[in-house]
């Protein structure tokens, strides 16, 4: 299945003004198939079988503490779940 990542407060008012490219090193050996990123705060992945997104994301916390030494908040969603809601829309 594919998820996607939200990190929140990623250049926001200033704020952790990380580019994609020091996200994507970041992540590279942190166990996480990534598919691409939307913007510098949206992270698409493969989660693997019998994994839970929310496993996911606390990864993607962990290595963006290692690596910027401070602290994030990722939240993960599966593309059906997105696409639910937006047809919820219609």
């Amino acid at each position: 299945m594919i998820g996607v990542a939200f990190i929140k407060g990623i250049s926001m008012f200033g704020n952790k003004n990380y580019r994609k490219e020091e996200i994507l090193e970041c992540l590279k050996n942190a166990g996480i198939e990534i598919v691409g990123m939307y913007g510098n705060d949206n992270i698409i992945f493969y989660k693997p079988e019998g994994m839970q997104y929310a496993s996911i994301g606390s990864k993607i916390e962990k290595a963006l503490r290692k690596c910027f030494g401070e602290e994030f908040c990722v939240t993960t969603r599966s593309i059906r779940t997105l696409k639910n809601m937006l047809n919820f829309l219609d």
